[in-house]
């Protein structure tokens, strides 16, 4: 089942003097951060906060909070993850987030041999890297079409090349 409140970053510091919070992103576009008008404190979505401003850079955002307008009452906030409601993200009918694939079983694309479940997905330059967690260790899976053939809501499919998972 997924998840109602996604988490998308961490307000990691302060910024200024009037209120606002420096928000480490974790994942999405940017772009789409930027018009969420309700961030969550917890992921039950009981208690959030209304943006009334935001802007940044890829890794990043600054962000001012109704109610919040003082270094204190931001400095209140730090160390705070934050979520996202699944609905304001307005995402596509087949779009899968990489919350979503996390433990999802992975299939073999050709048979249906199961190798394992997704444990995490780490971004690095070159690609995604899936880190698939088996009954002998975790392996690691880039991101790429040559491995990565299909997602589901249901598992991940894969072509390994020879080896991989022995």
């Amino acid at each position: 089942m997924k998840k109602k409140y996604i988490e998308q970053g961490f307000i990691r510091m302060t910024h200024g003097v009037r209120g606002e919070v420096k928000i480490e992103l974790w994942c999405g576009e940017p772009s789409s951060f930027y018009k969420i008008k309700k961030l969550y404190l917890d992921e039950n979505g009981e208690r959030y906060l209304s943006v009334t401003s935001s802007h940044g850079s890829k890794n990043s955002a600054v962000v001012k909070f109704e109610g919040v307008d003082t270094v204190e009452d931001a400095a209140a906030l730090k160390g705070k993850t934050v979520y996202v409601d699944r609905e304001d993200l307005h995402l596509p009918k087949n779009k899968i987030l990489i919350c979503d694939l996390i433990g999802l079983p992975v299939l073999d694309a050709d048979d249906g041999r199961v190798y394992g479940t997704v444990e995490s997905i780490e971004e690095y330059p070159a690609s995604d890297i899936y880190f698939i967690k088996t009954e002998k260790g975790t392996v690691q899976v880039p991101d790429v079409p040559q491995f990565i053939k299909k997602l589901t809501d249901e598992a991940v499919f894969i072509k390994p090349i020879e080896g991989m998972f022995e």
